[in-house]
């Protein structure tokens, strides 16, 4: 038997089905375009990408049932973030787990974000849900502003589950790498139970198509801790206004980037062990 390869993960994209199959939340923020499974896998199959974390976008809020097609159909190369609130039975968390889920993601906003309303899971559940998760080995991913972290550290540093920041904590590139909430993120990267998706880049920057003024925040997160990051493409790159990016390019950069020897350690090996993809076959 041949050992499955093993390449790329890309630990942050959306499946969008058809409205028709699969209605989206009445006060969604956002209507993104359908965005199949097989059209992640045609657009990241080139790149190497040979693994997956099927994400669940806000606007299917706590209905999880496009992820769990998705992950029926991952043949155990995908694995899922799902969006459960407080009252999730133990039954649901229990399926959620079996059916590959790894963790659940919520958000924080500052007060007035009109995304508050839009099918996020508040950050508020958490505080219920952390025993529930602990159990169950799964984590939080957390989307959020970096310039909140700093109200938000204490609790954070203090979570029995492994925290993950979506988007490299969508820090505005144009504030640099050394304000007060990237500086929380830092620390938090390097004391905490944190870890950072390194994706989104091209919602953080105001220097497209380059997007050359995220490279400071890409590469303090890569001094700070990078053992505890991982790439994501944020495909199908569902922004609400503005041009898509094209993901070969964020690839790129991501290697244009990162030093060699930590390229493979990012793009997959923390990955591979952190979300705890099962490798099947030997060696031939």
């Amino acid at each position: 038997m041949r050992a499955e390869r093993v390449g790329i993960v890309d630990c942050h994209f959306h499946v969008i089905a058809a409205a028709d199959r699969f209605p989206m939340l009445a006060g969604r923020s956002y209507t993104p375009a359908p965005a199949s499974l097989e059209a992640w896998q045609a657009t990241l199959a080139p790149l190497g990408v040979t693994h997956g974390v099927v994400v669940q976008p806000s606007v299917y809020g706590i209905d999880n049932r496009v992820l769990l097609a998705a992950l029926k159909r991952g043949g155990g190369r995908l694995v899922g973030v799902a969006a459960v609130d407080a009252a999730v039975s133990d039954a649901e968390l229990d399926g959620l787990a079996e059916a590959g889920v790894r963790g659940v993601r919520m958000a924080h906003f500052e007060a007035g974000d009109p995304r508050a309303m839009g099918g996020f899971v508040p950050l508020a559940a958490f505080d219920a849900l952390e025993p529930r998760l602990a159990e169950r080995g799964m984590h939080l991913q957390l989307f959020t502003d970096s310039r909140l972290l700093p109200a938000l550290a204490a609790r954070l540093m203090r979570s029995r589950v492994p925290v993950v920041i979506d988007h490299m904590g969508r820090t505005p590139a144009r504030l640099g790498a050394g304000h007060e909430g990237m500086r929380a993120l830092l620390r938090l990267l390097r004391e905490g139970p944190v870890w950072v998706k390194l994706s989104g880049a091209a919602n953080l920057s105001d220097a497209a198509p380059g997007y050359d003024d995220v490279r400071p925040i890409h590469e303090a997160l890569l001094s700070a801790a990078p053992g505890r990051l991982v790439w994501g493409s944020d495909w199908p790159h569902t922004r609400p206004a503005g041009e898509r990016p094209p993901t070969a390019t964020l690839w790129q950069l991501f290697q244009d980037w990162t030093p060699p020897p930590l390229r493979d350690r990012i793009g997959s090996g923390n990955a591979m062990a952190f979300y705890r993809f099962q490798i099947t076959g030997a060696p031939a």
